[in-house]
């Protein structure tokens, strides 16, 4: 446990063998016909873009896309519809971006159509990860927008990790971050040995706002505050 942010970190002797992480990533079955998944997917891309009004990306990037990029195809989905000349919007009282009547995937797709800003284009809406699409690269340009969705959590050097962050973002451009952060207050040990979160044996490192925020300026992200308990945003120092 960090002293100075209360951050939290197992120690190397914790981490899976990379054969064993890719096996275990490999087992998730993330994709977008679970409803569930994809609810949860726009729930991130609704508070995000909150956060952010009437921003419009030109290049987005989801930084740790995993075995099936959900969170890519859902987007790219958005975007074709909103480029479709379709009005969307198919459920009654949608005023504000609200899940609750969404019954099927392409509902959910017509709501976020309407409700967020434009999104770029299909082949300007990108998936990398180190295990499943390590190869697929930005080509040489930097992403207007880094998501990183429960990534954060795996990252075996945090430090590391949102270098890697910032390292894929344009100048002026934004990243946000989404994990589950250490609750506030808990007691260590015995919280943490109760806490399920840390139970995923790819979970090595846990984070406060006041880490998450050490963690984004040593790599020249500024914090900007979380768009949700969970979601935590950052600007990439420089022009935009």
């Amino acid at each position: 446990m960090c002293r100075k942010c209360n951050a939290i970190s197992l120690s190397s002797n914790c981490f899976l063998s990379q054969a064993q992480q890719r096996d275990r990533y490999g087992c998730h079955h993330n994709v977008l016909e679970d409803l569930g998944y994809a609810l949860f997917l726009a729930t991130f891309l609704r508070d995000c873009f909150s956060f952010l009004p009437s921003y419009s990306p030109q290049l987005v990037l989801d930084y740790g896309c995993g075995p099936n990029p959900a969170l890519v195809q859902l987007m790219q989905k958005v975007s074709a519809r909103q480029r479709s000349g379709g009005e969307g919007g198919k459920i009654e009282g949608s005023g504000s971006v609200d899940f609750q009547q969404v019954v099927s995937l392409e509902q959910l797709v017509d709501l976020l159509a309407v409700k967020l800003p434009p999104l770029p284009e299909s082949d300007c809406i990108l998936g990398w990860d180190p295990f499943f699409a390590p190869k697929k690269s930005l080509a040489g340009r930097k992403a207007s927008l880094v998501l990183c969705l429960e990534v954060a959590e795996h990252f075996e050097d945090p430090q590391e990790g949102f270098d890697g962050l910032a390292a894929c973002c344009a100048e002026g451009g934004y990243v946000a971050v989404g994990t589950l952060p250490i609750p506030d207050p808990m007691n260590i040990p015995e919280g943490f040995k109760g806490w399920w979160y840390k139970d995923d044996l790819t979970h090595v490192s846990f984070y406060t706002e006041k880490a998450m925020t050490a963690c984004g300026s040593a790599s020249g992200l500024e914090y900007l505050g979380k768009a949700s308990p969970r979601i935590f945003l950052f600007r990439k120092q420089g022009d935009a």
